[in-house]
């Protein structure tokens, strides 16, 4: 459990990693429906993280799962003076289909028949929840910021 855990019991940080190994034992079974679930989810409690250390809670604009905004979000906040996320470089995959709003993830891709998430998708998928997490979540452990 992180310190950011909510009352409501949400705790972004601590299932962005615990969804990162999920995802990854998913990948090696050939799983790959459940791997692109998973990895959505990996980036969005990234996000959240961020905006729940400078905002003190989710406010309702952000309680969604649109990827893209929320990283435009979480960078905005990022990027004001005095934040306590600042010093946390969030690394994205230039171009990474992953956030695109028509064709990438979404939260409705549980509903999907099995093979929609290509075994390519789902790989590239995990790499760049991987280096979301490693490169926001760690850091801010290691800190004890989280």
């Amino acid at each position: 459990m992180s310190n950011l855990v909510q009352s409501n019991g949400d705790d972004y940080p601590d299932a962005a990693g615990k969804h990162l190994k999920d995802a990854d034992l998913l990948l090696q079974a050939g799983r790959f429906d459940g791997v692109g679930y998973l990895t959505g989810y990996v980036v969005e409690c990234v996000y959240k993280t961020f905006i729940l250390l400078e905002q003190r809670s989710i406010a309702k604009d952000d309680r969604h799962h649109k990827l893209h905004d929320l990283s435009q979000r979480a960078l905005q906040l990022a990027a004001m003076p005095g934040a306590k996320t600042a010093k946390y470089h969030l690394i994205r995959t230039a171009g990474h289909c992953l956030y695109d709003n028509r064709a990438g993830w979404r939260e409705t891709i549980r509903y999907y028949s099995i093979g929609t998430v290509t075994p390519q998708q789902a790989t590239d998928w995990f790499a760049e929840a991987k280096t979301v997490y490693d490169s926001a979540i760690v850091p801010m452990k290691l800190d004890g910021l989280v």
